[in-house]
């Protein structure tokens, strides 16, 4: 009895055990299910907010981002889409990127629809495809990028079965700015080439405004040279004259005169003895002396300056040393053609053109050996040309070289024509022979003044 008593308490006991542990099973089982739905919980928490926090970053791009399907549809899409104005985010899920992009096409050769269909089946290539398109308008760009969504180890066959995503861009701006500036850089080139060409032309005529001003300078130095060498050949000039102009007054005046005084100092005498011969005689003959006298200095005046040329002008007074000039050389036949009047000639040049001629005259009968002489003075409107012609051997060198060695007469030509604005020239003839010719231009107050006399 005992032995069954003791068998009962611990089947009793037994049962209290089980009882127990069911009874701490079943609150351990509890305590884990309210434990895992709360760490559910918590994930899913923050699952959402971390797809709303990403899904507020996709929102705020600047391109469009759409979660494609194995069928190229729309599965997601950002607000961006909103924003461009292609549709609203729900209208986009279930489309295909053509007609997101293209709503209202229906052209069967779409390009744009044929460069999706492309990169679609280059989805899983090496390199993802990409693609530009200008829209229907020219003036939008897009930049069209598909990128797949594979998980690291996945094979060929899971990879065609994942999602993929399209990323369109507006790259419209950037055209523009690089249409702007491949513009600025052709307009700058140009203007670069422009530029160029002022900077070259501006050097040319740097160089030849150097090339100009050194020309100056030699001839300026030239002309120095010259100046010098023309003063001393004045001075000498000048006391060659004053030589000649002593010379004859001594020989003709000086001789006049003595025998003048002597003649009235013997007349003087005769008048003091009355028995001597009659002074009538005497005086007579100092008469002479002193109309000798006058008449040689008439001619000296005459050869240093004649009055005709400040009486009448200087046509007059070309006219009156041809006179002359015939006379002193009987051997050559001087023929005038003077058909400027003496008013049509300034009076500045009245001097240069007498001198001219005179200076011509005595070379020909100088040097040229010449038969036959001619002697032009015209005025055609503003021109006035003096022309001296000869028949004679001619010059053997060539003008500059004339110049240059010949006597002082023919350089004393070029200065007096170059000071009053004319140019001397002189060429040989053919066969034989000489012109010599100096030309003036006049000045419009000039050529009316003669106009109106």
């Amino acid at each position: 009895m005992i032995l069954e008593s003791q068998l009962q308490q611990g089947d009793a006991m037994a049962k209290t055990g089980a009882r127990r542990a069911r009874a701490g099973h079943a609150r351990t089982v509890t305590g884990a299910r309210v434990k895992t739905r709360a760490i559910d919980a918590k994930v899913h928490e923050i699952v959402t907010r971390a797809k709303r926090e990403w899904e507020g970053t996709v929102d705020a791009l600047g391109d469009v981002v759409c979660l494609l399907g194995a069928d190229s549809r729309i599965v997601r899409a950002n607000r961006v889409v909103e924003r461009w104005g292609l549709c609203e985010v729900s209208v986009a899920i279930g489309r295909t990127p053509h007609e997101l992009l293209h709503p209202k096409c229906t052209t069967t050769r779409c390009t744009l629809a044929t460069a999706i269909r492309r990169a679609w089946k280059g989805l899983y290539d090496q390199r993802p495809p990409e693609f530009e398109h200008r829209g229907a308008n020219r003036k939008t760009v897009w930049r069209v990028a598909l990128r797949p969504l594979a998980r690291d180890g996945a094979s060929a066959r899971d990879l065609k079965r994942t999602l993929a995503v399209l990323v369109v861009s507006n790259v419209s701006e950037l055209y523009r700015a690089r249409d702007a500036l491949e513009k600025f850089n052709a307009t700058l080139e140009s203007r670069v080439k422009t530029r160029t060409r002022e900077l070259g032309g501006a050097i040319r005529d740097l160089r030849n405004e150097v090339a100009r001003r050194e020309a100056a300078e030699r001839a300026q130095r030239v002309s120095l040279s010259e100046l010098a060498r023309l003063s001393e050949e004045l001075i000498t000039a000048q006391e060659h004259e004053r030589h000649r102009i002593a010379v004859e007054l001594h020989d003709s005046v000086g001789q006049s005169l003595t025998a003048v005084k002597y003649s009235l100092e013997r007349a003087m005498a005769m008048m003091d003895r009355p028995e001597a011969d009659d002074a009538h005689a005497v005086l007579e003959l100092a008469l002479d002396g002193v109309q000798h006298a006058a008449e040689s200095i008439r001619a000296i005046a005459m050869n240093l300056r004649p009055t005709v040329l400040d009486d009448m002008g200087a046509t007059s007074a070309v006219a009156w040393f041809c006179r002359q000039f015939a006379k002193v050389y009987p051997s050559m036949r001087v023929t005038t053609k003077l058909t400027a009047k003496d008013a049509e000639i300034p009076d500045r040049l009245g001097t240069t053109v007498f001198r001219g001629a005179q200076e011509l005259l005595n070379n020909v009968a100088k040097h040229a050996q010449a038969s036959e002489v001619s002697v032009l003075l015209l005025r055609e409107g503003s021109q006035l040309s003096l022309e001296v012609r000869d028949d004679g051997v001619g010059p053997r060198d060539s003008l500059p070289e004339l110049l240059r060695t010949g006597g002082h007469g023919i350089r004393n030509l070029r200065e007096r024509a170059e000071m009053t604005g004319g140019s001397f020239s002189i060429k040989p003839l053919t066969p034989r022979g000489t012109v010599a010719r100096i030309d003036w231009s006049l000045m419009k107050d000039e050529s009316r003044e003669q106009e109106d006399a």
